[in-house]
């Protein structure tokens, strides 16, 4: 029996496009290993979102590509960084085979080949096919509903990798969740560039989307996926309607990316610091205990000592549940790399001081839950054989127990402590 293994960088599209691969390969009757060694088929899903990320895509094909057991070992590469900089892969490693996110159905094809001429297969942007991973018992289920962007952001190069947008039918992207449900999902994540812009295509909308995926009687956890706020703007009386089902985490992540408009306009953020407070205190004067993530960028080319004190008054102001901070890196294929960058001493001084804000933010958020009973979905194990679980707002809940038995499991459990990225608790009995 053959074995694949499989290395997923970046987003949950990214994930779900790794689950669509192994159950690729799986119906050619392989079967996956978590040690590559063993791999006939070794796998790696890249990300090119900043200079960090396709630094370790990097690493991992020097890793994998050393440890390989012989030579017949087929070294796949695929995701964002094969669209964005092959030739900077290739000369890294000439013997693997390089798949573009939108030429991922022909992986079957690569593995069943003893050799091709031509290693390096080069699709388009947009991806005019359905990609939906078939279910394969996890608890958590990454279901993709879109592929693309609308946007035209100069520091992104998302709309190069993966296209304009392409929603997936409605029918199928139900069939998929009902049978993820019926298969033992207990949480589900829609996944997309971003979600908020699903349907725009086919005449219809996120919202109804997701009612429609509501209308039965199991009991399961959606999380909606990333989306701009832009595009949120439009729908944001369907979202207050839909936060409203308990099978909805109460979770929303919307990157904001600068409190500064200046330097908003300059990204191409088609959004103002005003409306992105409204909208969040629209959504928080319903649903008060939601969860609100961001990103936000640091060390953007025009952002000036002015500009990054106006992103941590923001953040100071809103209090994010969490804000996950990056260092601006130059893309290519967009505006901003052809601007005078700021010195690497600044994007660090500055994401130093960001995130030591957002922690203390998150600290404070998350101390006020001790002793507090939740309710918890238990999905894992997490680190010393404890266990993993989700509040009804997806907030993150280590487990002071080892029993197994309780993975997939609505449980109650009473808060412990509290750091900025988790609470600890115990089971009540």
């Amino acid at each position: 029996m053959q074995k694949y293994y499989i290395e997923t960088y970046g987003c949950t599209f990214n994930e779900a496009d790794s689950q669509f691969i192994a159950s690729s390969l799986e119906s050619l009757n392989f079967i996956e290993t978590k040690d590559p060694r063993d791999a006939d088929v070794i796998v790696i899903n890249t990300c090119s979102v900043r200079k960090e990320s396709e630094n370790k895509a990097i690493d991992a094909i020097k890793r994998l590509n050393a440890i390989k057991k012989d030579e017949k070992v087929k070294l796949i590469v695929t995701g964002c960084m094969v669209k964005l900089n092959p030739y900077k892969l290739t000369n890294i490693e000439k013997n693997a085979y390089y798949v573009t996110p939108s030429k991922i159905s022909e992986i079957p094809y690569i593995v069943s080949q003893d050799k091709l001429k031509n290693n390096l297969l080069i699709g388009p942007s947009e991806r005019n096919y359905v990609v939906i991973p078939r279910h394969r018992g996890e608890i958590s289920y990454s279901l993709p509903i879109s592929s693309g962007c609308l946007g035209s952001c100069t520091f992104c190069s998302v709309k190069f990798t993966r296209g304009k947008l392409y929603s997936y039918p409605p029918s199928l992207i139900k069939e998929a969740f009902l049978n993820a449900i019926k298969g033992g999902a207990k949480e589900i994540y829609l996944t997309s560039q971003d979600t908020a812009v699903y349907g725009l295509d086919i005449n219809t909308n996120l919202c109804t989307l997701i009612s429609g995926l509501l209308e039965n009687d199991y009991e399961f956890r959606l999380r909606i996926g990333m989306f701009t706020p832009w595009f949120a703007f439009r729908i944001l009386d369907g979202l207050i309607e839909i936060y409203k089902d308990k099978r909805v985490y109460k979770f929303c992540h919307v990157p904001v990316q600068s409190g500064d408009d200046r330097v908003l306009k300059d990204m191409l953020r088609l959004h103002t610091i005003a409306e992105f407070e409204e909208f969040i205190n629209k959504l928080r004067s319903y649903h008060p205990d939601i969860f609100i993530a961001t990103d936000i960028i640091v060390g953007f080319p025009t952002e000036d000592d002015e500009a990054f004190e106006n992103t941590l008054k923001l953040m100071e102001r809103i209090k994010f549940d969490k804000v996950h901070i990056a260092q601006y890196s130059p893309r290519p294929f967009t505006k901003a790399a052809s601007l005078r960058q700021l010195p690497d001493s600044v994007k660090k001084e500055r994401s130093r001081i960001a995130t030591k804000l957002a922690d203390e933010i998150s600290y404070k958020i998350n101390h006020k839950f001790i002793g507090k009973c939740l309710e918890v979905l238990v999905v894992g194990e997490s680190e010393k054989n404890q266990l993993e679980g989700r509040a009804n707002d997806y907030r993150c809940v280590i487990i002071e127990s080892k029993n197994k038995d309780l993975i997939g499991k609505f449980i109650n459990v009473e808060v412990i402590e509290a750091t900025p990225h988790y609470l600890r608790s115990k089971p009540i009995d």
